[in-house]
């Protein structure tokens, strides 16, 4: 009996919790996801920009 009065205090602690979170708004996943593409869009320009004049160097040296 203790047992199951532990696991409903867990159930009621869980959904007291979750009634405290903020969901995100569509326009907010939308914004995120638009940043996150941007960002990962220029770090990849950027490191491939670095890997190009890293082989040309490595070419003329060897």
């Amino acid at each position: 009996m203790e047992k199951i009065k532990k696991i409903i205090d867990y159930i009621k602690a869980a959904k007291t919790e979750l009634d405290k979170v903020i969901f995100p708004t569509a326009n907010e996943v939308k914004q995120a996801f638009i940043s996150v593409v941007v960002i990962v869009t220029v770090v990849t320009t950027f490191l491939s920009l670095v890997d190009l004049i890293m082989n040309g160097i490595l070419k003329a040296i060897l």
